[in-house]
């Protein structure tokens, strides 16, 4: 099991707009790679407009193929434009559970 952290920043004022895009785009990205969304969390102290994505993933291969999947699909190129209106930037890191 991988876990990937994606670290957003997004634009000022796109909180609202983000979050009904990630619900829009999570079930894709389960449909077409088996990602989970653990959790999206916004920052309440620190860097302004910060998001952290939590997915579960298949395995560390399931970014690359799952997104190029994704944006096959007519639902997800519908929002695509949206997500980069929203996120000014993005740094994703898959990572895996130590054993503690």
């Amino acid at each position: 099991m991988a876990y990937l952290f994606a670290h957003i920043k997004l634009r000022p004022g796109k909180v609202q707009q983000f979050t009904e895009v990630l619900g829009q785009l999570a079930p894709l990205l389960e449909k077409h790679g088996g990602w989970k969304l653990h959790g999206s969390y916004f920052n309440v102290i620190g860097r302004l407009h910060t998001v952290v994505d939590v997915w579960e993933l298949p395995d560390a291969n399931a970014v690359q193929t799952t997104l190029e999947k994704a944006s096959q699909d007519p639902a997800f190129q519908k929002w695509a434009p949206a997500i980069e209106e929203c996120v000014e930037d993005e740094t994703l890191q898959v990572m895996t559970k130590l054993p503690v």
